[in-house]
């Protein structure tokens, strides 16, 4: 990832999406049928319009958290290809977000700001102190001004989306909410 791993610094690097215009979503998931899979995408590759770069979103690598980055253009080519195993059996394919999606409703749209939450320093969970892990993320949101779109965990089975503004996220008492404003 092309950012810094600080308190200080994390997701700082997500306002340079402010004011920009999303112009493709691209979904890794299923080969077969994707609709009818039981597990939901767990990568995703945003582009904008005049904007040099793309958003990575990653989820499913710890049930808990989603990875974020923001790579050069000029790797999305790479990525895409690295994800496209269209002809083997029960492996994963990349899709372009179709417009029956609700994914599909932040194309062409202007992006107002940035929610995202990142681990507490410390938190309780069942009794049990627990230490954040400060270098992920458990939520993003793009607020734009016909839709606010949430990708999240959505458990261990990839990523979740919802266009509900108030979703109620996994462990909402773990994480510290931010935004690009």
């Amino acid at each position: 990832m092309n950012f810094e791993m600080n308190n200080k610094n994390v997701g700082n690097w997500l306002t340079q999406l402010n004011g920009k215009t999303i112009d493709k979503v691209f979904q890794v998931d299923f080969n077969n049928n994707r609709h009818d899979d039981i597990y939901l995408p767990w990568l995703f590759f945003v582009t904008f319009t005049d904007f040099d770069k793309f958003l990575e979103i990653e989820g499913d690598f710890d049930g808990d958290h989603i990875r974020i980055s923001l790579n050069d253009n000029s790797e999305l080519d790479t990525k895409l290809k690295e994800n496209n195993l269209p002809d083997e059996p029960d492996l994963w394919r990349v899709y372009e977000t179709e417009k029956d999606e609700t994914l599909s409703r932040l194309l062409g749209q202007n992006i107002d700001f940035v929610d995202y939450g990142i681990d507490k320093d410390e938190f309780e969970i069942n009794g049990t102190q627990i230490i954040g892990q400060k270098d992920v993320f458990n939520f993003i949101r793009f607020n734009c001004e016909k839709i606010n779109l949430t990708i999240f965990e959505g458990s261990a089975t990839g990523l979740g989306v919802s266009d509900d503004k108030n979703v109620k996220l996994n462990f909402e008492d773990t994480f510290d909410k931010y935004d690009t404003r």
